[in-house]
């Protein structure tokens, strides 16, 4: 009789990624569907990729970047070398585990390749480094999308030193086959009091940025001990240092990097009191002249979030667009058309949004969509309409109004559940309330306008709702930010 498998359960199914798998799937996919491929130097191939490891809610969008690099190719074994943050130990450690298993399904461990790596003394098994473990766990969904039949490689590294470092890194190269690609698991900066590192009180949206991309140009350059000389010296709260320490050394005299996407999650809402930083990067083998890359500079070909997020003219091409249409759509003259507007890539591209009408500071209409069902120049046009003639609450706009009307836009970000209304935070989160046939929603600048803590926003949604005062309590609720920008 056949020896049961034995299985690592998913410790992080159904909160750090949904737990159902068709869900799961549509999700990356549309993560994947987002991240460009890069275009490969001319007969180069992936050696490795660097990949965050927060709850997909937060990281997922960059760590597509890196797996999109993936697609189309066939890789026999996939290592992952994922940092420790529950157990101490030296070296790396891996699981006597037959496989992992995710919603999408099982991955297979290549047993002959661990049964070599065993051979050395920097390689373990510390069971509380697997247990609960989520940096190794969260890169195998998107694998499970992007590759077919791959064995998988699980290593969980602990406290490693310069030269513990360069020797693992050694013992992975000895390992690593021509058509096998190693995934390295590390988030970047923690800044913030509550994780004890605050080396800056001013500018510290740039000075988070200087400070990452710093060690960012570190890690492609494969300099091991620049890695560690750049810890000591600034402090860096990065948790996958020790593991790009190691996956710097394993890397092959000939691999050139190329980072894909680098934002922090205090990007979201310009607030940085506690955020954590993100890198997507790959790394191609066998370069041997930098001009393979067709003059693409090595770091500057990667965006941050604020390249996704609107610039000064597009708000205002925006709001050029929601002025004309509201003057031509109360006047009865229809829609402008969009060709006559200089529209970026950004405002081809779908996303939620609301469009707000005041009137000598109050409120004259308001409606939108909260989800991306339409390129954003378009739901900006439509909704400019909406807020003049559709909104129940008020009677349709008057030409003879016009010139008192002031408008305001605030595009969304993705919807994110949350288990519960502690997590939102007045002023900014936007949250959509949904019991039973009943929903109502509140855009996050509702609650600075009126003054309302967190009791009392939640309470008002309920009744915009249509329920009582205390349905948020057992509602499903559901959070966003917006970038609200306005003519005044």
């Amino acid at each position: 009789m056949d020896t049961p498998l034995k299985i690592r359960r998913s410790a992080i199914a159904g909160s750090w990624y949904p737990g159902n798998k068709a869900s799961l799937e549509k999700l990356i996919k549309s993560y994947l569907d987002d991240a460009p491929k890069q275009k490969a130097p001319k007969n180069k191939t992936v050696a490795a990729l660097i990949v965050p490891h927060a709850g997909y809610a937060y990281s997922g969008r960059c760590a597509a970047y890196s797996f999109k690099q993936l697609e189309g190719d066939k890789f026999n074994r996939v290592f992952i070398i994922a940092p420790s943050h529950r157990a101490w130990f030296t070296g790396g450690s891996i699981p006597s585990a037959d496989a992992y298993e995710t919603p999408l399904g099982l991955v297979h461990i290549d047993k002959d390749i661990v049964s070599k790596l065993r051979e050395s003394p920097l390689i373990s098994e510390v069971p509380k480094a697997h247990f609960d473990e989520h940096s190794l766990e969260i890169q195998l969904p998107f694998l499970q999308l992007v590759l077919t039949n791959f064995k998988l490689v699980p290593i969980v590294i602990g406290d490693v030193n310069y030269e513990q470092a360069k020797a693992l890194g050694k013992l992975l190269a000895e390992n690593v086959g021509p058509d096998d690609v190693i995934v390295a698991s590390g988030d970047f900066t923690h800044f913030g009091s509550a994780f004890g590192y605050v080396p800056f009180s001013s500018d510290v949206k740039e000075n988070l940025t200087k400070l990452d991309l710093g060690l960012a140009d570190i890690i492609l350059k494969k300099d091991v001990k620049g890695i560690f000389d750049y810890k000591n010296k600034t402090g860096i709260t990065c948790c996958g240092i020790k593991v790009f320490a190691t996956l710097a050394a394993a890397l092959p005299e000939n691999a050139v990097g190329v980072q894909l996407l680098y934002y922090k999650s205090g990007d979201e809402d310009n607030s940085y009191a506690h955020s954590v930083s993100y890198v997507s990067a790959v790394f191609y083998k066998n370069v041997t002249e930098i001009s393979d890359f067709d003059n693409v500079d090595r770091q500057a070909a990667c965006p941050t979030l604020d390249d996704t997020l609107l610039t000064i003219e597009e708000k205002n091409t925006l709001l050029k667009i929601a002025r004309d249409t509201l003057t031509s759509h109360v006047n009865k003259k229809g829609k402008p058309d969009l060709s006559d507007y200089k529209l970026t890539d950004r405002l081809k591209e779908k996303a939620g949004a609301f469009v707000t009408l005041h009137k000598k500071g109050q409120l004259r209409g308001c409606i939108g969509y909260i989800q991306g069902i339409a390129p954003l120049a378009e739901t900006v046009r439509e909704n400019a309409c909406n807020a003049s003639t559709e909104d129940p609450r008020f009677p349709p706009v008057q030409p003879s109004e016009l010139d008192d009307i002031d408008i305001e836009i605030s595009v969304m970000s993705p919807l994110r559940k949350i288990g519960s209304p502690e997590e939102v935070v007045a002023g900014k989160h936007g949250v959509v309330l949904k019991k039973g046939y009943n929903q109502g929603v509140f855009l996050p600048q509702v609650a600075t306008e009126q003054g309302w803590d967190r009791e009392t926003f939640l309470k008002n949604l309920g009744l915009k709702a249509g329920l009582d005062a205390e349905a948020y309590k057992t509602a499903e609720l559901l959070v966003f930010t917006a970038d609200v920008f306005g003519e005044k």
